[in-house]
This record gives structure tokens, C-alpha cells and sequence, in this order.
């Protein structure tokens, strides 16, 4: 029995060292967050935001989930994830440019943000800790996260002060009441499509209430406020880079065409004119570029000329260019803010300004407009280079209308219409081109006396391989390259190739003296434009001038031409080397010569020499005459018809000298009207309503679910129970039983009798 009391005394005394033990150590441990802390809460709200095309705010009813997850431990700081997403709550899409993911570093004691740790260097409360007090707390904004990671704000702007504000129950549960506020912080430039001096400013406030024993948010609301506030919209905007788009038809003249039933080129066109600020030197100076890209609808590349490219330097108020930084005069544009008057434009059609008259008002798809013409009438644009002619060109012309239909308030061109010619007025063509470059193919007999006969293939290569310019006019420096083949073994026969160079003058076709290899007088080649009229032209077989006589007009293969015939019998010396000596030439050769451009599309030639024999063998002149050459030559069938369609390409060619004809001709319009109108509106809209003003961008307010409320009172309750139980409850129970077990073993005290 007294070992059973003894018991009792040991128990109780263990009691009343215990019950200080669960006051002192063991829930003091428990008042932290936990190492698998994993909450789920979940929002309600409505999400307004500026709609950028009407100008007004649209809203969304929304849902938030919070999902807030320990991490692991560094030390003593616990890293805590934060997933937030965010859905419409009608169509249960969500809204991906809201979701976010935060890392934090805190200490799970205090529940204080730690520097160093997360994914920011924060201060202050990350949430309120267990067992809040009646007294005011610093608390981060996550909200400021990123501003304050690229620098537009402080630790003063990121952190807000919670104010205790009272008590209230909700749900059956003790809270202390926060409230906080923060006004007109600067977070930054403008979102992406705003005006890069736009900035964005924030407002926020928001109420919490925690629960007294536990620090957890029971309930909670919050309400963002994000105001734009906008530069001055009356300039050209700093970060341009727009695209205006052009379509219709265009037709470029196409000279390797002409003898052809249609000499132009024909494009369905498309024509981007892409402007963009290349550099905003200063604010009265952009460095504007400008890309004009013409293309056919299958985005093949149209000619060079329709193409441009350039950056000069503009005033972005008045559209103005800078002579400093510029060659071009007048506007590069209408300013925002047209008036009912005339505008100097620069014209790229002309290179030089056009003014744009205005000539009235008009309403296009419910947009009024001011309407602008630009008229120009045969207006000199520069000259047209002409191949192998380095010494003429065709002076150009631009005639046409460009019509602008603007919306007053921005200046926005809402559609364009341009029509416009350019016309060329052609020089005198009558020339031999500088880039002439042929071959002529001949065939037919051969006979030498001492080697007999042979059939022939002739091939003669003429080429200019330079200019001069003489008292007379231009001379081309030619070579003739001529060469002779045996047809039946394909060598050469020596005695009919031959390297010639002669200077011929190039508008009479004339040999010029002093400039070829040899003195040479007479025709080298039929004139541009012949005339029905005999010529003397320089004869290569007897190194002399022979007459050349007009015979008649006769359709030849297909072409309408002038007969040529050479016909004569005369004794003249032949410096060829292996005769060089007198000889009766004898031969009839025929040209017919297409007139307009003096091309040879046909030759027969029959020619012979006698030499006398004994002088030729002995050198002693005699009375006997033998053949000692002869030759019958003419065109092949195959080089008369390429000369032929030859001749009547260069016919159609010359018909355009000193003629005026259009080689461009442009009808473009705006490729989707109802688009460019709306783009227009949108424009007037922004510069009069957004202009110079501060107006809100982002309207978010949220409040935590009914559900959310109900589950974390709750939660609520159950902890603080339970810190209330192993605080409280049960080391008072401790106390009370060690006491009665003292009391017992007082009581029941053995009685000793002596």
C-alpha cells in the first residue's frame, strides 16, 4: 500500500512538470507554417480591361485558384510555390496572360518574406503569422514583383502597410480586421501596342481578415485599379511600323516584247508601302523608313522601277522633312489634324512635291473624311537609258491622279486611289547599237585553182567592241570575224576566214577613216532606214568600194523589203595574198534589206576572179585570163527566217522613234477598304479621346468564394482548437490532476500508533 501512494506523489509531481512543457515548448514549436503546408483557395471576381478598338472597359466575371505549396527547406527559410490561375468563369476558358508562378523565401516562425530567397528580393510579411496581434503590419505586394525586378519601383512602393482596423466574427470565428492602401505608383511603360512614352500607373486596396489564434486568412477582398496615361497623340508615334497595301493593275512596257502582239508586261499587282521609325532621335526628329515592295499576286517580284526604299529624317509633329537629314521636301504625310486646305506632299511618282488639293468632304462607310487630289500633268521625271545607245534617251513623263480620302481628327488615310502614266518620248532610233552583237550563217560553194572545189559552211561574227565619237558623230569600232569551214570534213579553209576591224559611223553605217585597221570608204552596212537609192558600199573581196543599186520593193519570205544588187565586171588589183595582183572581178550579189532598220535578212552571191595566168605564174603580163577563184554563197534557210523575224522586231522597234508611248501605267486603291475605314476610326478615336489624358487599363476586383470562406473558417477552428488544446487545456488538466494525485497521497497519509 505505501509503494501504490508513493506512485501517486511521483505522478503528480510529473504532471506539474509536464503542463509547462506543452505551455512553453511544445505548442510554441507548432505556431509556424508547416514543412507540407498545401492550400487550395479559391476567388471570385470581375475583370475589367480597356478595349483598345472601342476605347470602353469590357468585363468578365472571373475565377482565381490559388495554390500555395511548401516546397523544401534552405536552412532555417522555407520556399513556398504559388501557382495562380485565372478562368471566365461563364465559357471556363482560361486567361492565360493572368496565370502566374511565385517562389518565396520565408521563415516559417514569422512568416516573414526572407532577402535572398524566392524568385525576388522581397521584405516585409508574406502572410500574417500565427496568432496575430492588434497592431499594424508591413506586408509585400506581390503585385510590384515584377516592377520592382526591372526597377520602376522601391522597396517604399512594393511594401504596404496593413492597418488593424477592429474585430469581426465571420463564420463563427474571431478575426482581426487589415486594411491597406496604395495610390498612383508608377509601375512602368505602357503595355505592348501603347505609345512608348505611355505609362502605367496602379492603385490598389484591399481588406483581410485573419483569425486571431492561427493568422489565417479567413476572408479576403481586394480591388486593382491600372490607369494609362497617354503622351501627346498629335505626332507621329515613336514606335511606327504599319503597312499600307495597294492592289489593282499595272502595266510595265517591255522593249525585248515589241514586234510581239502585246508589248507590256501585265501584273495583278500588290504594292506595300511599309513605314516604321527607325530612330526617334529626338522629339522633334524621327529617322523614318519607308519600303514600297511591288509584287503580282503570286509574289513574283515586279521591275526594279515600281521598288523604293529610303530613311530620312521627319518632323513627327508636322510630318515635315528635315533638309538636314533629308533630300526630299514638303510632308512625308497629313498631319494629325488636317484642315479644309491644300498640302505640299513629297511625290514619289515625280520626285518632288505635289500639292494635294482639297476639293470637299465625303463619308466613306460611316467615316466622314476630307477629301485630297493630287493632279499631275506631263510632268518630266528623268530619262529612260536605251540599250546600246549610251548616247540618246527617252526623256520621261508622269500624268496621273492620286486621290486621299483622310479622317480629319488623326490625319489617317482611310483609302487611296492612284492612277497615273509614264510616258516616254523616244530620240531618234535610226543608230547601230553599241551592244550589236551577231552571227551569220552562210553556205555554198567554193573554188580555188589550185585545190578545186568544195562546199562551205561561212560563219560571220560582228561584234562592237567599243565607241568613238568623230566630227561626223559617233563611230562603233567593229570586228568581223568571219570563218570558213569545209562542210564535208568541218576544217577550216585558210582562204576564207579573216579578222577585220573597221570604224563605221553609227548613223549612216558609213566606214569612218582613221579608226578601223585599214583605210576603208563607203558602206560597211546598210543605214538605220534605208532609201530607195543606190550606194557604194566597201567590198571585201576586192579591198574597194563597189555600187550598190537600188532595184525595187518585193515581199521576201515573209517580209516586205527593199532589193539591193551589186552587178559589175572590172579589172582592179586584189591585195589578197596569194593572188596580189590584177584581176577581173566579176559578180552579182543581192540584198534584200529590211528598210526601217537596214537589216540584211537575205544574200546571194555569185563572184569570180580571173587572174592572168602567165603574170600570176611567171610575173609576165599575157592576153589569157583562167578562173582562179569563185564563190556562191547565200543566207541558210534557218538564218533567213531568224533574220526575218529579226527584221521585223527592229521595224516595230524603230516605229517608236521620236514617238511618245506609254511605258508605265499604275491603277491601284486601298486591297480592303472596310479595313482601312476602321483603322482610321480607331485612329481618330485614340487621338481624341486617349490623347494627353490618363485613363484606366485595368479594372480587377476579387474577393474570396463563399466556399473558400466557409472551408478556411474551418480550418480556422480545428487549428485553433488544437493550439488551444495543447497550450491551454491541457496543461491546466495536468495541473488539476497532479494536484488531486497530491492531494490523495496527503490524504491518504499512513496513521502510525504508538
Amino acid at each position: 500500500m505505501k509503494g501504490k501512494r508513493n506512485i501517486l506523489l511521483v505522478l503528480g509531481l510529473a504532471f506539474f512538470i509536464i503542463a509547462p512543457y506543452f505551455s512553453f515548448v511544445l505548442t510554441p514549436s507548432m505556431r509556424k507554417i508547416p514543412d507540407n503546408m498545401h492550400e487550395v483557395v479559391y476567388y471570385d471576381g470581375k475583370l475589367g480591361m480597356l478595349n483598345t478598338t472601342t476605347l470602353k472597359m469590357d468585363y468578365t466575371n472571373i475565377e482565381i485558384k490559388r495554390e500555395v505549396s511548401a516546397m523544401h527547406k534552405e536552412g532555417d527559410v522555407l520556399l513556398i510555390m504559388e501557382n495562380v490561375s485565372v478562368k471566365d468563369k461563364r465559357t471556363g476558358e482560361y486567361l492565360p496572360d493572368f496565370n502566374m508562378t511565385t517562389i518565396y523565401g520565408i521563415d516559417p516562425y514569422t512568416s516573414k518574406n526572407v532577402p535572398g530567397y524566392g524568385d525576388t528580393n522581397r521584405i516585409g510579411q508574406w502572410i500574417f503569422p500565427i496568432g496575430v496581434e492588434k497592431k499594424d503590419y508591413l506586408i509585400w505586394n506581390s503585385d510590384m514583383d515584377e516592377p520592382y525586378r526591372e526597377g520602376y519601383v522601391d522597396v517604399n512602393d512594393a511594401t504596404g502597410t496593413a492597418y488593424y482596423m477592429g474585430e469581426k466574427k465571420i463564420d463563427g470565428v474571431k478575426t482581426y480586421e487589415y486594411t491597406g492602401h496604395q495610390d498612383e505608383i508608377y509601375i512602368g511603360p505602357g503595355p505592348e501596342g501603347t505609345p512608348p512614352e505611355a505609362k502605367m500607373y496602379y492603385m490598389g486596396d484591399q481588406t483581410a481578415w485573419a483569425d486571431v489564434n492561427t493568422g489565417l486568412i479567413v476572408d479576403y477582398d481586394k480591388h486593382v485599379i491600372q490607369y494609362l496615361e497617354f503622351p501627346d497623340l498629335h505626332k507621329l508615334p515613336s514606335d511606327l511600323d504599319m503597312t499600307a497595301e495597294l492592289a489593282g493593275n499595272v502595266s510595265v512596257f517591255n522593249m525585248s516584247k515589241v514586234g510581239e502582239d502585246d508589248w507590256y508586261d501585265r501584273y495583278n499587282a500588290v504594292i506595300s508601302n511599309h513605314v516604321w521609325v527607325e530612330n526617334p532621335a529626338t522629339d522633334s526628329l524621327y529617322m523614318v523608313g519607308n519600303e514600297v515592295v511591288a509584287k503580282d499576286r503570286d509574289g513574283r517580284m515586279l521591275p526594279e522601277e515600281l521598288q523604293g526604299y529610303s530613311i530620312d529624317g521627319v518632323n513627327p509633329y508636322t510630318m515635315e522633312y528635315d533638309s538636314m537629314f533629308s533630300d526630299k521636301k514638303g510632308l512625308l504625310t497629313f498631319p494629325i489634324g488636317v484642315e479644309k486646305r491644300d498640302y505640299e506632299l513629297w511625290d514619289s511618282q515625280i520626285g518632288n512635291i505635289s500639292t494635294a488639293h482639297f476639293v470637299g468632304e465625303e463619308n466613306i462607310a460611316g467615316l466622314d473624311t476630307y477629301k485630297y487630289v493630287v493632279s499631275t500633268e506631263n510632268y518630266p521625271i528623268g530619262a529612260l537609258d536605251i540599250d546600246g545607245m549610251s548616247d540618246r534617251h527617252a526623256e520621261l513623263f508622269y500624268t496621273g491622279n492620286t486621290t486621299y480620302w483622310v479622317e480629319p481628327s488623326a490625319g489617317g488615310i482611310a483609302n487611296v486611289r492612284q492612277e497615273g502614266v509614264v510616258s516616254a518620248q523616244f530620240p531618234d532610233l535610226h543608230t547601230i547599237p553599241e551592244n550589236t552583237d551577231s552571227e551569220i550563217r552562210m553556205e555554198g560553194k567554193l573554188w580555188i585553182l589550185s585545190q578545186g572545189a568544195r562546199d562551205i559552211d561561212m560563219v560571220r561574227h560582228v561584234k562592237v567592241i567599243g565607241t568613238a565619237y568623230d566630227e561626223g558623230g559617233k563611230v562603233v569600232i567593229i570586228e568581223d570575224n568571219t570563218t570558213t569551214y569545209d562542210s564535208g570534213t568541218g576544217e577550216k579553209v585558210p582562204e576564207g576566214c579573216s579578222i577585220s576591224i573597221h570604224g563605221v559611223y553609227a548613223d549612216t553605217g558609213e566606214e569612218a577613216e582613221n579608226y578601223g585597221d585599214a583605210y576603208r570608204e563607203g558602206l560597211y552596212i546598210f543605214p538605220v532606214g534605208v532609201e530607195k537609192r543606190d550606194y557604194m558600199m566597201w567590198n571585201s573581196e576586192i579591198s574597194t568600194p563597189s555600187p550598190v543599186d537600188f532595184v525595187r520593193e518585193e515581199d521576201h519570205e515573209g517580209i516586205h523589203t527593199y532589193l539591193y544588187e551589186t552587178k559589175e565586171t572590172r579589172k582592179v588589183f586584189d591585195p589578197t595574198p596569194a593572188i596580189n595582183q590584177n584581176v577581173i572581178y566579176t559578180t552579182t550579189t543581192k540584198y534584200w534589206v529590211e528598210p526601217n532598220s537596214g537589216l540584211i535578212v537575205d544574200v546571194t552571191m555569185n563572184s569570180e576572179k580571173k587572174v592572168d595566168i602567165l603574170n600570176y605564174l611567171i610575173g609576165i603580163p599575157g592576153p589569157l585570163w583562167v578562173k582562179a577563184y569563185s564563190i556562191n554563197i547565200s543566207f541558210t534557210n534557218d538564218m533567213v527566217k531568224e533574220m526575218v523575224e529579226e527584221g521585223k522586231q527592229s521595224a516595230e522597234l524603230l516605229s517608236l522613234s521620236e514617238k511618245k508611248i506609254v511605258v508605265t501605267e499604275v491603277n491601284v486603291s486601298s486591297t480592303n477598304l472596310l479595313d482601312s475605314v476602321k483603322a482610321a476610326e480607331q485612329q481618330k478615336n485614340q487621338v481624341e479621346q486617349l490623347s494627353g489624358k490618363k485613363v484606366k487599363a485595368v479594372d480587377l476586383h476579387y474577393w474570396m468564394s463563399d466556399k473558400s470562406v466557409e472551408d478556411t473558417a474551418k480550418e480556422a477552428k480545428t487549428t485553433g482548437f488544437l493550439l488551444m488544446l495543447l497550450g491551454a487545456i491541457v496543461p491546466i488538466l495536468l495541473v488539476i490532476l497532479g494536484i488531486a494525485m497530491v492531494v490523495i497521497w496527503v490524504v491518504n497519509k499512513p496513521k502510525y500508533y504508538y
